[in-house]
């Protein structure tokens, strides 16, 4: 992981079991592979409902499996936010 977070991987080490893992982990990794697990996946998905008050689509559940993925997921939610203002 490199020394600059990105949205996702802070969020990230909000929610994995062990955080350490994230050590090795780039942005394109997928994230079960690296050895998240699935209640890690969960509580992020959980964590980025909660935050954008909305439930995830099949398109954004299925993107969480990288750290780009939810770096777009969130990106693309913190636009739909600012335009419904």
């Amino acid at each position: 992981m490199s020394d600059q977070l990105t949205p996702g991987h802070a969020l990230l080490l909000e929610f994995v079991d062990l955080p350490e893992l994230l050590d090795g982990i780039g942005r394109d990794d997928d994230l079960t592979t690296a050895g998240l697990n699935s209640g890690d996946l969960i509580r992020l998905a959980l964590a980025i409902e909660e935050q954008t008050g909305s439930p995830l689509d099949d398109d954004e559940l299925t993107a969480l499996h990288t750290v780009e993925g939810i770096d777009q997921v969130l990106t693309a939610r913190a636009a739909s936010v600012s335009e419904a203002r």
